[in-house]
């Protein structure tokens, strides 16, 4: 039995479970003589997070709305053979080059051969709100807790310039207008959303935010953070000062999960070398390959986890069948150009596409008006790869 082990159940590594399990599986196992074909996916989570939904999720006035972004993995992988698919909720804590394994963390441990392998374990934030790195539980209960604190809190400080930190600002001002509550926001930075290359792009989100109440605070940090007496949090600021608030949101970049791999594998952010076209690991061993954020490749956008799914199908499928011609040869371009659409409150907002600014009609258009959370199911289902 050839095993492809998954690691990262989220954007990118539940989309290409679907994808080997709907377009290439079948195609190895009809053509295979002595081995036959499984994928293995590997998740901390039974859930996938539809994370483009957060910042208005987190507003939600019913459970509904609160827990919109996520939805069941195992329910949705339940139709395939089991000779052919295996989940398994746990985390990946080491691997073995030579003997092909890796050893997971469940409720002990466990450990699981690989003949082929895909890392997709992603980036862990600093705050359980942005990416699924831990278990489903954990996660719902910190959007539980943030929810029911946004009510009480009067004093309110986010930190991260980057979309998630201008959208979640954004949608708490709007909300909270006039409501008397002081919202800060600092951008480390020397403008807000800094990687869309945009300067009238990074004033005009300043100047909505600003129209909603927000004063937003440029090339400062939170060094570290701690909790204090009556829930407050207590901030230390890159200038060395501090300052007391009811509610802390940190919003800023996450790191690499990569920390079992072996350090040959990875480039000086910790990321998993890999060639952009094929996903194939360059430094790794044959049949490697990593997609999503925790890739050498990766923008740290969606598009690089989703766009990129059929590409690597194709590779696996190639490299398996020895050249096979079954499926039509797929290779991923990524875009070079800026793209990034960012709702700042329900009515609109600021975006490039392809280097160009957006009006904030077409940001409620595309975005803004439901953060597309009518796509949160798909995540499980695969929606995205039913065509191969």
């Amino acid at each position: 039995m050839h095993n492809i082990v998954i690691l990262g159940g989220n954007f990118a590594g539940a989309s290409t479970a679907h994808y080997l399990l709907r377009h290439v599986i079948p195609l190895l196992n009809s053509n295979a003589d002595k081995i036959s074909y499984k994928v293995t996916l590997v998740s901390p989570s039974d859930h996938t997070f539809f994370k483009v939904g957060a910042p208005r999720a987190l507003m939600g006035l019913t459970k509904a709305e609160l827990l919109a972004p996520f939805t069941s993995l195992t329910e949705n992988f339940s139709s395939y053979l089991t000779s052919t698919f295996t989940f398994i909720l746990g985390s990946a804590i080491a691997l073995d080059e030579k003997t092909q394994t890796i050893t997971i963390r469940t409720e002990k441990e466990e450990t699981v051969h690989y003949d082929s392998l895909v890392i997709a374990t992603g980036t862990t934030s600093n705050s359980g709100l942005w990416t699924l790195h831990t278990s489903f539980a954990e996660t719902k209960s910190a959007f539980e807790d943030l929810n029911t604190r946004l009510e009480t809190a009067k004093t309110i400080l986010v930190a991260g310039g980057g979309p998630a930190g201008v959208e979640t600002t954004g949608e708490i001002a709007y909300k909270y207008k006039g409501q008397g509550k002081s919202i800060t926001m600092l951008s480390g930075a020397d403008a807000l959303l800094s990687y869309l290359n945009h300067p009238t792009v990074s004033r005009l989100a300043e100047s909505q935010l600003a129209a909603l109440g927000v004063k937003t605070v440029h090339k400062l940090r939170v060094t570290s953070s701690t909790v204090v007496g009556g829930g407050k949090t207590e901030v230390v600021l890159s200038d060395g000062s501090k300052k007391v608030v009811d509610l802390y949101i940190d919003a800023t970049g996450g790191t690499p999960n990569s920390s079992f791999l072996p350090s040959s594998w990875l480039d000086s952010r910790k990321k998993v070398i890999t060639e952009p076209t094929t996903l194939r690991a360059t430094s790794a061993a044959a049949n490697i390959y990593s997609i999503g954020d925790v890739a050498s490749f990766s923008k740290g956008n969606v598009s690089d986890a989703m766009w990129a799914v059929n590409a690597l199908g194709y590779s696996i499928y190639e490299d398996l069948s020895k050249g096979g011609k079954a499926l039509k040869e797929k290779r991923y371009k990524q875009m070079q150009k800026a793209i990034g659409v960012v709702p700042i409150g329900p009515k609109g907002g600021v975006g490039v596409l392809f280097g160009w600014r957006v009006p904030s009609w077409f940001v409620w258009l595309m975005k803004a008006r439901n953060f597309m959370m009518e796509n949160a199911p798909g995540l499980a289902n695969g929606a995205q790869v039913l065509k191969a």
